[in-house]
């Protein structure tokens, strides 16, 4: 196998959405929400066809927008979106320990290319979040840097750096080159993109990009251009392939240039995004001051929670990686004033239920119940009881079906290592790695019927603590079509083994993740009652169908669970009684 380049070994792929989705509000890509102008459509529809089978030729478009911002074309050179701009930049004038320097965070492609060319990246911090700060910039320069990238406004965050500032750099940094990243300018209040356009003619260290997808809705056509000294435009189209833009790009592009389309989709972002911003600020949570089509968000805890309640509602945003300066944020593009509207019912609180899975979502006879059985017999070579089973996982710290076979093998002289139980028990159970059989979690039965979730999604907000590994919990919960309806998940692999049921450590990180009005457990074991008594919420004790009902009504009472269901299915209704029996007392 030939080896790639080194500076490429620990570089992960930019990820790229493989087919469209018809989300109800895509707002992940700060892409143009009103799309393209009817004159791009036209003229899509009136393009000439003989200019499918030639090469493109650029000079029309160069010329236009040679004229339109005042430069000759020869400080101009096109390119397949901005990314391409920004690549063909650093491949030209980054060699391998050159310095890179940028804010953090701010766009990541220019990063990951100057890695690839085996040049350092050097991060600025905000010292507050997020204002431009022109002296931290000069503190962070050393003899080894090569390029300082500027987005205006930067993405993610949204704020402007106005040419003045921008200008006060270049005087000072004669040695760097700047790659100025004006990606969203138009979209800004109070500025032009000419004003760092005409700082190309004083400064030749000075690189302007531009792209025509957001403000133009053309991000699916991939142009950009760069702006630059004619010098450094020579440069750079020895970099650059000799027909990197189609031809359908240009025509699009130049029919758009004197469009006024653009001025109602500013005037309708800005409206909007007020509108968003106050119902972010309403619901308790922090958005930055953006001047693009966008808000960067701080939703603290809770950051994980709205980014599944969003997203199984139809609406995707943009989440940010656990060890990101902005992981607690989301990017959330500017909707129109419906979507505004749409979003702000779903920052709504509610009430909160917490469901357990085995016995109260899923008849858990034929999968756990009959691995432990199975597993039982493949060291002992013996059958044992559903009810000697039942015995032991009602002693309380049995939770973990894994340690509640042991325990029984144990307790019939068998001492097995807990790694061998978990090896048959988990290839009865579930190995996705074996495509050759059924497994018993093929086996479940839903006891909660779909219609009932889709109603309690109404009134609740709804979440899973369960002893499951978190592949199991969503492999079950999609097979039947429901995780769509649960925004939240804590599972065995998320907490340690002295922290699994009855240890009260998986409500209290729900409640610490999840806002809520109140919150209920539902669970059918002990441990499920004793966590949730613990963690100071509602607990319902659910009879399961294998359970024995005498046994589990005495140790929910002697628990203090505040209710017991003797059917599941009956759940829609008895927290119907719940409620109206809450709104007597109060």
């Amino acid at each position: 196998m030939i080896k790639p380049r080194k500076t490429i070994e620990n570089i992960t792929p930019y990820q790229t959405d493989k087919y469209y989705y018809d989300w109800r509000l895509k707002l992940d890509s700060n892409e143009n929400i009103y799309g393209a102008s009817p004159c791009v459509i036209s003229a899509i529809k009136n393009f000439n066809e003989k200019e499918i089978s030639l090469y493109p030729c650029y000079g029309k478009l160069l010329d236009k927008l040679a004229q339109k911002h005042f430069l000759e074309d020869e400080n101009i050179l096109l390119t397949n979106g901005c990314d391409e701009a920004l690549n063909i930049i650093i491949n030209t004038y980054m060699e391998p320990q050159d310095e890179f320097l940028s804010f953090n965070p701010s766009f990541s492609m220019p990063a990951l290319y100057t890695k690839i060319m085996g040049g350092v990246v050097k991060h600025i911090d905000y010292d507050e979040k997020f204002v431009f700060n022109y002296e931290k910039v000069l503190n962070s320069k050393t003899d080894k840097t090569k390029i300082f990238y500027l987005a205006t406004p930067n993405n993610p965050t949204g704020e402007l750096t106005k040419a003045s500032i921008l200008e006060i750099l270049l005087k000072q940094m004669k040695d760097v080159l700047f790659i100025v990243d004006c990606t969203y300018i138009n979209f800004a209040q109070d500025v032009a993109f000419q004003d760092y356009l005409d700082l190309i003619k004083t400064y030749k260290n000075l690189v302007v990009v531009k792209s025509f997808s957001k403000d133009f809705a053309l991000a699916g056509l991939r142009l950009g251009f760069i702006a630059a000294d004619k010098e450094i435009i020579s440069n750079l189209k020895k970099v650059s392939s000799p027909y990197n833009v189609n031809a359908i790009a240009l025509h699009c592009a130049l029919s758009v240039l004197n469009d006024d389309k653009f001025e109602q989709v500013k005037e309708l972002n800005l409206k909007a995004k007020e509108a968003l911003e106050e119902e972010l600020k309403k619901a308790g949570y922090h958005p930055y001051p953006s001047q693009a089509n966008f808000i960067l968000c701080d939703f603290y805890n809770h950051t994980d929670f709205y980014y599944e309640k969003l997203k199984k509602n139809g609406v995707i945003v943009r989440n940010f990686p656990k060890n990101s300066p902005i992981s607690t944020c989301l990017r959330i593009t500017v909707p129109t004033m419906g979507g505004v509207k749409f979003i702000a019912e779903l920052l709504k609180k509610k009430d909160v239920l917490i469901f357990d899975m085995d016995g109260v979502i899923f008849d858990v006879n034929n999968s756990y119940m009959e691995a432990i059985a199975q597993t039982y017999k493949h060291f002992s070579a013996k059958d044992i009881s559903k009810e000697k089973i039942l015995e032991v996982k009602n002693l309380g710290g049995m939770n973990c079906d894994w340690d509640a076979t042991q325990k029984l093998l144990s307790n019939d002289g068998f001492n097995i290592e807990i790694e061998e139980v978990i090896k048959v028990f988990q290839d009865l159970f579930f190995n996705p790695q074996d495509k050759t059989k059924t497994h018993l979690i093929d086996k479940e039965e839903l006891l909660i019927s779909k219609e009932t979730f889709e109603k309690l999604s109404k009134r609740y907000d709804m979440v899973i603590f369960s002893g499951r590994l978190k592949e199991e919990a969503l492999y079950s919960l999609k097979k039947y079509d429901i995780d769509k309806y649960f925004y939240f998940y804590v599972t065995s692999d998320d907490l340690a083994k002295h922290q699994l049921k009855p240890h009260p450590l998986g409500v209290l990180n729900i409640l610490k993740h999840c806002p809520n009005l109140s919150v209920k457990y539902i669970g059918d074991s002990v441990d499920d009652i004793i966590a949730g008594n613990s963690a100071e919420v509602t607990t319902i004790g659910v009879i399961s169908p294998e359970a024995d009902f005498n046994v589990m009504v005495n140790n929910f009472r002697h628990l203090r669970a505040n209710y017991i269901l003797d059917d599941i299915k009956k759940l829609e209704y008895f927290l119907e009684d719940i409620e109206k029996e809450n709104a007597k007392n109060i």
